[in-house]
This record gives structure tokens, C-alpha cells and sequence, in this order.
């Protein structure tokens, strides 16, 4: 599940104003949440307030640190001491290992996986080659070389999916990390306009599903196009060399390569990968559109726009059967698509909703405006009757606040503004908490900072909650006023 990139850069750019980013059924979880049979097709339960939107949360919360204390992640740099070093939690699986980016010296910052039991982390590795010319095909001298690498996503088994990068998030190049081993996940070969061999430069892997299969987004010779891994089919591809002067004497080159199948896209559109789930249905984004791919019978499907609007993106999708349910935003409406209709997730009072995660009881959060032009959390559910109820999360006491994930035990996980500010030498910028929402109540998770001395007090005083799996267990991120990240993890104790 999602989590938290928008914060990252919105408060690094514009201190005065920090937008934000992205499982059910508590016993204060939109009380008729669908049963878990729902899952392969039980009977929904409607929802009792017919649409209606409810008041917002009460503003008395707990205190912050309620539910435990934020244990730090650590680096890969240096395991003890005054660590300052950037680390960022992306991903947590059911078994608490937790995945990001670290500070890493060589290379400058690298991906990361964290032994729960042990608290270590590992290095999971980089490209070794170049981002301009990967296999070296020809005989000029590349000069984008990789210098960083990210973890973006994790299995129940310990499958890793990772990008190396040049620095720049438009250069990427996809692999997986597999029981140590390093799997490069290239472009698909094709042939180029002089009739060459040969592959492009860009790959990026986007999610992995328990079974290991993989959806990335690559370059190809007719632009970016999303495809499906099965997370073991590799095969021998032969590609030629050339000189600058394209002199073919060099002759070819044999490269090993990911078996990969085409996802459902608009004719003559880029595609970017989005989602697969456990039942191999994938989503992606294409020509303005979102497209549905059912890879077990080939179906694919363009998901259209809300009455009114241009534009539709999908942002997640669950497990139900016979059809995945796919929530995401079209033109400023948040949706709700069950493989046929697209249903539209109100407002909270101020025009505009964005959807942006969805657990297996069909519950949705996401981000609504009030009429005053705040924004909050919200969570929603759809019922028999196809009528949606919203839910208002409310806020930790500031104005706005931000959902990033939902579990299937219908927590939520977000940040939110505290009403607090923090002020530095005359700038001053709303303070910002990391929360986690269960059985009706906003906890302040707060941050994290004892581990770090350092003059200006406190160091760290924006967080936000980035992952969260299915017990409650939490990973996000502490951040400086220039966004400065260092991740954390909790394992809640409700009270």
C-alpha cells in the first residue's frame, strides 16, 4: 500500500503549506462494513446513513505516543551512535519486515530491507552498468552511470521488487531481490528504426502480489508500456553492437532477459503500470484513462470517466473475485469501479475527493475538502443499495489531514496537522503528525528524534505514517523542516 511522496516534496519546496500523500472493519469502522466473504462475492451489507455525510470526529485525542514509542530504523551507514543519516520506510509485510531507502555511502543511497527480529538491515543492491547504455551496445562511453537505488514493495515471502536510478526519478531501471540474488528486470528488446537488436533504457517496477508476479513500466520502441512478470521466466536475447559510426563489426552480444507480458493500455498511448493482486488482474494508466487487465482470460477493459470529466486514475485495487474492485480519482471525483460501474465518492462538503487505497473488505480511504477548503481523511464504503457512506476521520486538531493506507482490519494510516506550529528563525510551518486511525480514534503516533544531538530542538518534528500491515504495525518517516527523512516503526499497544 501507499504511502507519502507528495509530503516529501511539498515540504521541501514550500515550507509555509505541506500537502500530503497515499486494512477492515473495527467495531467503529463504518459499522456495516461488507463481511469477509464479501471477498469472493458475499452479499454487501448497505451502509445505514444512505450517503449522508456524518459530523467529523470528535477533536479530543489521545496523546501523542499513546500507542508506543517510535523505534528508530537505523541507516546503513552506522548501525550505533549520533546517526543523522537519511533513511525512508516505504513497505511492511505481515512479518514486520520493513523495506525503503537508505543513506548508504556507496552508493550515495540505497535500497533497504529490515530484519524485524534483529533490526539489521540489508543492502539489497544497485546496477552495476549505466542508465544510458545498460549492456554497453555501443562504443561510445556512457555518462549516466546509477548512483542510487530504492525498494519499492515486498511479498509475504521476502520478494523485493528495487529501481536503480541516476538521481533523476525519470531514469530508473527495474530489478527484483530474491533470496539474495539480484534479478534485472530490462526492457523488452525490440527491434530499432536501422533494424539493430537492441533494448531500451528505462524500466521501473511498480508493485509485487504474494505470488511473486510483478508489474513494471518499460520503455519500448513505441514509448512506455506496462507489463507482467511472472517472478521467474527469463530468457537468452541477442542484441547488436555499434560504434558511433554504426559499424556493425562488433557483432552481438547475448543478454539475459525477463519473460514479460503486455498489460491492457490505449492504442497509441503510454502505460504506466499501477496494481496486480493475488488473482493475476492488474491495473494500469493509459491515455487519460485507467484500463483493467484480467491476464487469466485476456479481458481487458477501459474504465472510463465519471459523468463530466476528461480525465481518470487509478490508484489501487483489491483481491475480490470474480473481478477486482479498483478505486483512484476521475477529474477531482474520487471513484469506486466493481468491474463494470464506476461509482462516484462524494465530498465532504468542499467539491472535490481523491481515492487512494482500498483493503478486501472494500473499505476506501482517501481525501476529501470541506467547504472551508480543508482537506481530511475520510473513509468510505459502498452498499447493497450503491449508495456510498463517507466517514470524515477528522484531524489530530490543525485543519487538514491526509490518509495513506488502509489495512484489512480497517486501520487506517495517515498524517495530519496537530494545530500546533513549529517556528524557526522566523519561518513557521503547520506541525505535522503521523497518525494511525482504529475503531473510531485518531492516535498521534508523534515523532521520533532521541537519537539524534543536535542544537536545534526538536530536530524532527514532522511524521508521517508511510505503510502499515495487517496486524497494525506501523512504518513511516520523521522529517526535518527541509525533509530530511528518518524512518521508524511501531508495533501499537491500544489502550
Amino acid at each position: 500500500m501507499s504511502g507519502g511522496r507528495k509530503f516529501f516534496l511539498a515540504l521541501a519546496l514550500l515550507l509555509l503549506v505541506l500537502p500530503g500523500c497515499g486494512g477492515g472493519g473495527g467495531s467503529d469502522s463504518l459499522g456495516s462494513a461488507l463481511p469477509d466473504d464479501n471477498i469472493n462475492g458475499g452479499t454487501p451489507v448497505p451502509p445505514p446513513s444512505g450517503g449522508e455525510v456524518p459530523p467529523p470526529a470528535e477533536p479530543a485525542q489521545p496523546e501523542p505516543g499513546a500507542l508506543g514509542d517510535l523505534v528508530d530504523l537505523g541507516d546503513l551507514i552506522n548501525p550505533d551512535g549520533d546517526n543523522w543519516y537519511n533513511t525512508g520506510a516505504v513497505a511492511i509485510n505481515d512479518a514486520g519486515v520493513i523495506i525503503g531507502q537508505s543513506n548508504a555511502g556507496s552508493p550515495t543511497r540505497g535500497a533497504f530491507s529490515r530484519n524485524p527480529e534483529t533490526a539489521e538491515l540489508t543492502f539489497l543492491g544497485i546496477h552495476e552498468g549505466y542508465y544510458d547504455d545498460y549492456f554497453r551496445l555501443k562504443e561510445k562511453t556512457p555518462a549516466k552511470p546509477f548512483i542510487h537505488s530504492e525498494a519499492v514493495d515486498l511479498n509475504e515471502s521476502g520478494v523485493i521488487i528495487c529501481n536503480s536510478t541516476t538521481g533523476s526519478p525519470e531514469e530508473k531501471r527495474a530489478f527484483a531481490w530474491v533470496d539474495g540474488e539480484v534479478i534485472d528486470l530490462s526492457p523488452p528488446p525490440y527491434i530499432n528504426d536501422e533494424g539493430k537488436r537492441t533494448v531500451g533504457a528505462f524500466s521501473e517496477a511498480v508493485d509485487v502480489n504474494s505470488w511473486g508476479e510483478v508489474v513494471l513500466t518499460a520503455e519500448t520502441r513505441f514509448g512506455l508500456k506496462a507489463f507482467f512478470w511472472d517472478g521467474f521466466s527469463l530468457r537468452t536475447a541477442t542484441l547488436d553492437l555499434e560504434t558511433q559510426e554504426g559499424d556493425e563489426s562488433r557483432g552481438t552480444i547475448e543478454v539475459v532477459v525477463p519473460v514479460l507480458r503486455s498489460l491492457g493500455g490505449i492504442v497509441g498511448q503510454d502505460v504506466a503500470a499501477v496494481a496486480i493482486n493475488e488473482n493475476g488482474q492488474a491495473i494500469s494508466n493509459s491515455g487519460g484513462t485507467a484500463v483493467f487487465t484480467d491476464l487469466n482470460v485476456g479481458v481487458v477493459s477501459s474504465l472510463n470517466h465519471l459523468p463530466g470529466e476528461t480525465e481518470t486514475r487509478a490508484a489501487a485495487m483489491n483481491d475480490h473475485l470474480p473481478v477486482a474492485y479498483v478505486v483512484g480519482t476521475s477529474g477531482e471525483r474520487g471513484f469506486f469501479w466493481d468491474g463494470g460501474a464506476m461509482y462516484p465518492i462524494q465530498d465532504l462538503g468542499g467539491g472535490k475527493s481523491e481515492a487512494v487505497d482500498i483493503n478486501n473488505r472494500n473499505e476506501v480511504v482517501g481525501n476529501a475538502t470541506l467547504s472551508d477548503g480543508s482537506t481530511h481523511a475520510f473513509l468510505w464504503v459502498l452498499g447493497e443499495d450503491k449508495k456510498g457512506e463517507i466517514r470524515d476521520l477528522g484531524t489530530l486538531g490543525g485543519e487538514n489531514s491526509h490518509a495513506t493506507a488502509i489495512n484489512d482490519a480497517g486501520q487506517v494510516i495517515g498524517w495530519s496537522e496537530t494545530g500546533e506550529v513549529y517556528n524557526e528563525q522566523g519561518v513557521t510551518v503547520p506541525i505535522r503528525h503521523a497518525f494511525l486511525w482504529s475503531d473510531g480514534v485518531m492516535y498521534d503516533l508523534g515523532t521520533h528524534d532521541y537519537f539524534y544531538d543536535y542544537p536545534f530542538t526538536p530536530p524532527y518534528p514532522f511524521s508521517e505514517a508511510a505503510a502499515i500491515n495487517g496486524s497494525g504495525q506501523t512504518a513511516g518517516n520523521s522529517l526535518t523542516i527541509n525533509a530530511h527523512s528518518r524512518g521508524f516503526t511501531l508495533t501499537p499497544v491500544f489502550p
